[in-house]
């Protein structure tokens, strides 16, 4: 099962354009984008228990003390060590290998969403720094 998360990349779009239009192949900066994601990502996991937006996620409803039911939906090891990303030449993917994290993400009838792929405000500042920097960097004699 594929889950196809997009956003709006409107506030770096001008930075990712105007490398791409000079160096063609932005494998390097895609992939040190995927890793500020994945680790962002995985602080929303194992610390925040927010989605991106920062918005708390939903109590279960169950009478287990909530350390258990995050270690049962996977919270605390599985799903946390599934967290990747896969950068190319022009776009880079951030996502689990775990097939029930589409049950996280999105919920279900019986559990509500605890979203937690997506990109916050801190990583659009990240991601924009970051491809400052390395635009800096890159063109620098």
């Amino acid at each position: 099962m594929q889950l196809k998360i997009t956003a709006d990349f409107a506030p770096i779009t001008a930075s990712l354009n105007r490398l791409q239009l000079r160096l063609g192949d932005l494998s390097e900066p895609m992939g040190n984008i995927g890793a500020i994601l994945e680790a962002s990502t995985s602080d929303r996991i194992r610390s925040t228990k927010t989605d991106p937006d920062g918005n708390a996620w939903a109590d279960t409803k169950s009478p287990k003390p909530r350390s258990q039911i995050l270690i049962g939906l996977g919270m605390q090891g599985g799903m946390l060590s599934g967290i990747t990303h896969v950068a190319s030449k022009n776009s880079v993917i951030v996502g689990s290998d775990k097939h029930y994290a589409v049950y996280h993400q999105l919920g279900t009838r019986n559990m509500p969403a605890r979203s937690f792929l997506g990109l916050s405000v801190q990583d659009y500042h990240d991601i924009d720094e970051l491809l400052s920097d390395w635009l800096s960097g890159a063109f620098e004699t």
